[in-house]
């Protein structure tokens, strides 16, 4: 079967602009969507070529989606459809996906971590999920599981940089500022194990204290007075810096992914927070993605490089990060049959639906990156795909268990 490798879903964002207004009307709306259901029933199974047909509906805390008698006979409906992993916020945007691209999408399952959504795949209870690459190594390492597409941003680019962004005041004050001048501050994160949120900057503060002794929750508590990471696996959750008040996790969500760890710092909970290259620019109170908590200017913020000194927040930080992070994948289980991962793939990689999910307010604010522009086809086994960004992960995974080596697993595991 012959796939392509890439569609473009939607429409490229309008070119960031420091300080500029992104006022953003999408030209199609979508249509609206039912009350979610208190909950769904049956139960479905991903085992492979041989899986057992599945009943319509799904397990407990699954939303149905719109079924497509046209698609009875596709690879893709023999086991009972796909179904799509869904994490808290981004049910509402699934379920839109689900009803565009019905002859695929039959059901969204909702979860309410992204660790649950693992789980669920690797019991047969859901089939993809789209997570970014800290998380995916996790998946790939733990879950066996594998990436098979990827996000798509500006100019087809399939990475983003992980940087530090701060208040413009602290670089004013300091023209020679840099990472070290934060210690003993409070931090913002995304996500614990996040790649850009957690991983790249704690391995980088490693090299910086240069101490082998600590795991990396130990680096973040002995550099920052106070941390706000939130964690989709249980039990992870740093949240001495995500209340002024009580010192622990708030609302789960509140402070999670790179808008809520820009939330933090804008809401003054944190001096510091580890995001995305362009998280400032959509969620500031310009930006296209403003919310009721976006209350500063992105004139307000500015870069802190890693080596030293500020940059303006352009969305092109440059040499003023911590590097380059694979763009977020969809990731399914490697048991699943060929054809039905041909399927998805070419599926999502169909161009004809450019028209259909050009709806960014509604897919790629949660369930996809907001600056997404399409998916592309990954054609590298997931480890090459993840690249420096496994190679940081394994670091941090060895910092926290040292005895246990991923070596031989990787070499078994050709995902």
């Amino acid at each position: 079967m012959q796939i392509p490798t890439t569609a473009r879903f939607f429409e490229p964002l309008p070119a960031p602009t420091s300080g500029g207004d992104h006022d953003f009307q999408p030209p199609l709306s979508p249509p609206a969507l039912p009350p979610l259901p208190a909950d769904g029933g049956g139960d479905g199974s991903l085992s492979g070529e041989s899986a057992p047909p599945s009943p319509a509906a799904i397990s407990e805390n699954g939303v149905g989606g719109d079924g497509d008698e046209s698609a009875a006979g596709s690879p893709a409906m023999a086991d009972g459809g796909v179904r799509w992993c869904a994490v808290r916020d981004e049910v509402e945007e699934c379920r839109f996906l689900v009803s565009v691209i019905n002859q695929l999408m039959a059901y969204t399952v909702r979860r309410e971590t992204a660790q649950d959504c693992m789980e669920s795949i690797k019991k047969g209870e859901a089939d993809l999920v789209n997570i970014e690459a800290g998380l995916a190594y996790n998946a790939f390492i733990n879950h066996s599981m594998k990436a098979i597409a990827n996000e798509m941003y500006c100019d087809h680019s399939k990475t983003y940089k992980a940087v530090a962004v701060v208040n413009r005041r602290a670089c004013e004050k300091n023209e020679k500022i840099s990472l070290m001048d934060f210690k003993g501050h409070k931090s913002c994160h995304g996500g614990y194990s996040t790649a850009a949120g957690w991983n790249y900057p704690i391995n980088y503060i490693k090299n910086l204290i240069n101490n082998e002794d600590l795991n990396d929750r130990e680096i973040a508590t002995s550099f920052f007075s106070g941390v706000c990471a939130p964690s989709e696996v249980e039990g992870f959750d740093i949240c001495n810096a995500c209340s002024k008040e009580n010192k622990t996790c708030p609302e789960k969500g509140l402070y999670s992914g790179h808008s809520g760890a820009f939330r933090c710092l804008v809401e003054e909970l944190g001096d510091i927070a580890f995001v995305k290259g362009d998280t400032v620019l959509l969620y500031s109170m310009e930006g296209p993605h403003n919310q009721l908590w976006s209350t500063k200017s992105v004139r307000d913020f500015m870069y802190l490089c890693p080596q030293g000194g500020c940059r303006e927040i352009n969305g092109y930080p440059g040499y003023c990060s911590f590097g380059a992070v694979p763009a977020n994948v969809i990731m399914v289980h490697n048991s699943m049959a060929n054809k039905k991962r041909e399927h998805i793939l070419e599926t999502l990689t169909n161009t004809s639906l450019v028209n259909a999910l050009y709806a960014p307010n509604n897919v790629r604010s949660h369930l996809f990156s907001p600056s997404t522009q399409g998916l592309a086809m990954i054609e590298k086994v997931t480890r090459l795909y993840l690249g420096k960004s496994a190679v940081i992960s394994q670091i941090i995974q060895k910092l926290n268990a040292p005895e246990t080596s991923v070596t031989s697993y990787e070499a078994e595991n050709g995902s």
